[in-house]
């Protein structure tokens, strides 16, 4: 939406200030604005597709950067005004559709674990007992941090909660003279990482800290609880002898 507005506002100065580029302000003024549209409502999302390893977010970027001025131009002829009216429209609807995804998310915390469920489009429950957690990750953006909100990620025994970021080089050499042959080495690098679908973790918490200390104490409780058992058991056989 601030992307929209300001370009709204600065169409005519950007397409000025690109005129005076030597050798290419002819040719490149009247696009600059559309070259900057697609720079800053595109690139954004594609490096955000690379680093959360989810074509979902360049998919977005390119529909929103390249497809929906092609398709406005051919549809009204031009892409000016409509472009930035559309860019408004966008971002109106995806807060609204990010908050009905929020609200979609419920949990509940109870004395034997954590029940999830995701009530949108489809329906999915989960539940995890304490004694399944291996491990919990809190995670907080920088809205999360302004607004006070995050993403709880119970990681089970099995490895559910966790994902992967890899890295690969490759080399590769070649010659040809009637007979060819080539070399390729590669390798690569993974590291695991905290990352679960939406429905499989606490989703948009408010006040996450709280919460994680509230589950993070219930996960101790069960990990005493058959110590406890033991010692009580013990004393009483003690007693009845």
């Amino acid at each position: 939406m601030v992307i929209s507005v300001i370009f709204y506002l600065y169409h005519d100065i950007i397409i000025e200030y690109a005129s005076t580029i030597p050798l290419l302000g002819e040719w490149i003024s009247s696009y600059a604005p559309l070259i900057l549209w697609f720079i800053a409502s595109a690139v954004p999302l594609i490096i955000a597709s690379i680093v959360k390893i989810s074509w979902r977010y360049a998919l977005i970027g390119i529909l929103i950067g390249l497809v929906l001025p092609i398709i406005l131009w051919y549809f009204r002829g031009t892409w000016y005004p409509y472009l930035y009216y559309a860019g408004i429209a966008i971002a109106v609807l995806g807060i609204i559709g990010a908050e009905f995804h929020r609200r979609a998310h419920r949990y509940i915390i109870t004395d034997r674990g954590l029940i999830i469920e995701y009530h949108g489009l489809k329906t999915v429950r989960r539940e995890i007992l304490y004694s399944r957690i291996s491990d919990l990750v809190l995670e907080k953006g920088l809205l999360g941090k302004v607004f006070n909100y995050g993403n709880i990620v119970p990681i089970s025994s099995s490895g559910l909660g966790l994902g992967e970021d890899t890295a690969h080089v490759g080399v590769g050499a070649g010659a040809a003279k009637g007979v060819g042959a080539g070399v390729i080495v590669a390798g690569g690098r993974g590291v695991k990482v905290a990352r679960a679908r939406s429905y499989y973790m606490l989703y948009g918490v408010p006040n996450p800290e709280r919460v994680y200390e509230v589950i993070t104490e219930a996960i101790k409780g069960t990990e005493e609880a058959p110590y406890l058992k033991r010692i009580l058991e013990t004393l009483e056989k003690k007693t009845s002898v």
